[in-house]
């Protein structure tokens, strides 16, 4: 990989990292701040249902943006976005508001897909894993720092005004942070994808899912989206009822759980940081999306045997490794798939059903949880065995001809405008591994 290419990635996996531990910083808060106004168990969770449809809704559409107009600019908005939910969720006097601000602060958050097709325009397919895995780092970093630092100043508002005022810092240090990653992109980041001539009214057709339908009629993206869709089914669910196996079987609270996921949030870093990219030049990213698979069903399936904290930390380490592999592996072969023309929306449209799966994952769990404690698990290992069978049979290469044809006729027309040779893109014909 060249500097060139290098550079935006680096500058892109930064961005991500302040992205979300500004997010991080309010996670641990959020149930509080809601039950100060009076919120039940069930609208807390609620809170985290509005912000996961919201992304499922705006990621494809973000996508598409960025596709159209170019990633910088739908970065810097949707981070400026993120920033206004951030402060609305500060001032936000009752519930619903509360609940506007999330959702609000959703929309903003749904650029992970613009982020990820900067990777897939700046990386050669035989890189795109370890790019993918860099974002997935960067993604696991923010969350491991943020709520230490939402820890910290939670404490801090307490001294400072008791039960007033103060109380909402973390949520305007977010807001500050979101600001400030704006500014950093505006000025440091490249733009990667050269902006192309569209009439509104296509614009606005490929906004309102006309030309998804070109998007999902490549066999290997469709299944690529299925499986993304199962693995986060599976993992969210073990994430929602995790806390409550471990209170039933070791008695623990809140502070273990915090110490396991950090736990569990580290390991996917090492993986994601360190070895995806030189298991993906040896094995090829379908190995690595079939052994991730392979690896999370058997870590799932482990953990209601977990009697002992040994066997717990030995489940949660494969299935840890499962997720650090899997999640790159699948934004890789997706980005590979999918012209170039579509990388966004492509990306964006995987996102969005990952997001369907953070929905639907917790509200499973929940309800096979009441009927035993290891079912959800049982389950989650269920799909992950659904999803690997999915991902066993060698992905159909993409049909290139149409999308080379199109590709061809923007590059003659960017040509004659600038006087430059017209550029050939040859990634398409790569198969996928």
């Amino acid at each position: 990989m060249d500097r060139r290419s290098r550079t935006p990635l680096l500058l892109m996996a930064l961005t991500v990292f302040i992205d979300l531990t500004g997010f991080g910083i309010i996670l641990p808060l959020l149930p509080f701040w809601a039950e100060r106004l009076g919120a039940n168990p069930v609208e807390v969770g609620l809170i985290l249902t509005l912000y996961a449809l919201a992304q499922l809704i705006f990621t494809p559409l973000l996508g598409t943006l960025s596709d159209r107009y170019g990633r910088r600019p739908v970065i810097v908005g949707s981070l400026l976005i993120e920033a206004a939910g951030f402060a609305l969720t500060a001032l936000a006097g009752s519930l619903p508001l509360l609940l506007a601000a999330r959702f609000i602060g959703g929309i903003g958050a749904s650029n992970i897909g613009s982020a990820q097709a900067v990777v897939a325009d700046t990386t050669p397919p035989e890189e795109r894993a370890r790019g993918m895995g860099l974002i997935g780092a960067a993604i696991g970093m923010g969350f491991v720092v943020g709520p230490a630092i939402g820890g910290v100043l939670a404490a801090i508002g307490g001294v400072l005004a008791g039960a007033g005022a103060g109380a909402a810092l973390p949520f305007w240090v977010a807001m500050g942070v979101a600001l400030l990653n704006a500014l950093l992109v505006t000025l440091l980041l490249p733009e990667t994808r050269r902006r192309t001539a569209i009439s509104p009214r296509a614009a606005g057709a490929a906004l309102a899912g006309a030309s998804w339908r070109q998007v999902l009629g490549h066999p290997a993206i469709v299944r690529l989206v299925a499986i993304n869709l199962l693995f986060t089914l599976a993992f969210s669910a073990m994430e929602a009822v995790f806390p409550l196996f471990t209170q039933a079987g070791f008695g623990w609270g809140a502070t273990q759980n915090g110490y396991v996921f950090t736990f569990v949030g580290v390991v996917i870093v090492l993986v994601q940081g360190g070895l995806v990219g030189q298991l993906a030049r040896r094995f090829g990213e379908r190995a690595l999306l079939a052994g991730g698979l392979g690896l999370l069903a058997v870590g799932l399936a482990l953990l209601p045997l977990s009697s002992t904290l040994a066997l717990l930390l030995v489940a949660l380490g494969i299935l840890s490794a499962g997720d650090g592999l899997v999640t790159p592996a699948t934004s890789a072969l997706l980005s590979i798939a999918s012209p170039s023309d579509a990388q966004g929306q492509t990306l964006g449209i995987a996102q969005g059903a990952a997001g369907l799966g953070r929905i639907l994952g917790p509200l499973g769990a929940g309800a096979l949880f009441a009927a035993g404690a290891g079912l959800p698990f049982v389950a989650g290992a269920g799909l992950a065995l659904v999803a690997l069978a999915f991902a066993l049979p060698r992905l159909p290469a993409p049909d290139v001809s149409a999308t080379q044809a199109a590709e061809s006729a923007t590059n003659t027309r960017a040509a004659a405008a600038t006087g430059q040779p017209a550029a050939a893109d040859a990634s398409h014909a790569l198969p996928v591994r």
